[in-house]
């Protein structure tokens, strides 16, 4: 991993010679945060945009106020597309197939982003010949105004200036993906990356898998042969929709969902050699499960606490590999041993953990952006 300090070069304003790029806005039911998330895309500094927002068979107002969007701004390229519902992942595939533009970008319809977000992205893409280009993210609560990214006194506002920017390997675009990293954060999520239309093209998600994320980005980042990252905030995810699928039974999607996509996952790894880094992502996989376990057994949700028999079996068979899992490069003892109790004395383990609330440690959690799309 390489920090960048490449000498900027002036653009003009108008976008004479900078490519189109292609913004995908999926939407369903979001009434209440369309409008915003759309002029955020409206306002964004780059001067050369197509943006294709898609209306994934809403119930509510989210596809009028859409049709309104596009009429009120006739020089824009928008083009709107109803469809009937078939998941967010038939919806970004439709976005795919539609795209004009040489760069691809995900925005959920009911989130934020900063005006400067798809020009810093593009040009740290072209600086560092990268088919790639990944930024941070700010978790926010629907209510919260997300601030500004903060300006360096005495600076300009071109992203070299604000920013550190990081070149990544094939190799260590892997890894840091596998581990989870929280500096360099890659996630499996499509909304934080800006892609060569040519790196994606031919990738398509499932249509009704609630995490359809993380097998689209597995593959991608296989065929990645480089990749930069913007160590700012560029991108503001919204955590907390009541309404949201995550909020609709999340240790269920776990349980029916992400872990086959997880499972597709290790055999991918396994079948590039990288048996060190299924047991990786094996570990940091039985540690959510054990906290979703905990949550479930202290939640007062009927749907959760019915998950309860599935999730302990889904965890039983970390058994048969512990020696390995908890080996890797960055298991931690204090979570082998609570999966050493939970296994060994359930019973005790309920009792420890009531006793010690405090210490569950915190994970992403509830729309956890590893893998989670807002529908």
């Amino acid at each position: 991993m390489k920090r960048e300090s490449i000498q900027k070069t002036g653009g003009r304003a108008d976008g004479e010679g900078k490519e189109l790029i292609t913004v995908a806005v999926t939407c369903y039911n979001i009434e209440k945060y369309v409008e915003k998330a759309m002029l955020c895309v409206l306002h964004q500094t780059y001067p050369r945009l197509e943006i294709i927002a898609v209306d994934d068979g809403s119930t509510d107002r989210t596809g009028q106020i859409l049709d309104e969007i596009a009429r009120k701004n006739p020089e824009r390229d928008i083009r709107i597309f109803h469809t009937q519902n078939q998941g967010p992942g038939r919806a970004r595939n439709l976005a795919i197939e539609e795209a004009r533009g040489a760069y691809l970008g995900f925005v959920d319809g009911d989130d934020t982003i900063e005006p400067q977000m798809f020009e810093w992205m593009y040009t740290a893409l072209i600086h560092t010949a990268s088919d790639l280009c990944i930024c941070g993210y700010k978790e926010c609560h629907v209510e919260e105004q997300a601030q500004p990214v903060p300006e360096r006194e005495g600076v300009s506002t071109h992203v070299y200036d604000r920013a550190d920017i990081y070149t990544l390997s094939e190799e260590e675009l892997l890894t840091l993906y596998i581990e989870e990293d929280e500096r360099i954060k890659i996630r499996n999520a499509v909304w934080n990356k800006l892609y060569k239309r040519e790196l994606i093209a031919s990738l398509r998600m499932p249509a009704q898998m609630q995490y359809e994320d993380i097998l689209f980005t597995m593959k991608l980042i296989g065929q990645t042969k480089g990749a930069c990252y913007i160590d700012l905030p560029l991108y503001h995810y919204v955590v907390d929709r009541k309404d949201s699928i995550m909020n609709r039974g999340a240790s269920r999607g776990i349980l029916t969902d992400q872990i086959p996509a997880y499972r597709k996952k290790d055999a991918y790894l396994k079948s590039i050699g990288r048996e060190d880094l299924v047991c990786v992502h094996d570990y940091l996989v039985y540690k959510k499960l054990l906290l979703l376990y905990t949550e479930a057994r202290r939640s007062k949700d009927p749907e959760k606490r019915a998950c309860l028999k599935e999730l302990r079996q889904a965890i039983l068979p970390v058994r048969r590999r512990m020696k390995e899992i908890y080996s890797c490069s960055i298991a931690n003892p204090h979570e082998k041993l609570r999966m050493q109790l939970f296994l060994l004395h359930p019973v005790f383990y309920n009792l420890f953990m009531d006793v010690n609330e405090g210490l569950i440690l915190p994970m992403r959690q509830g729309r956890d952006p590893q893998g989670v799309h807002k529908p």
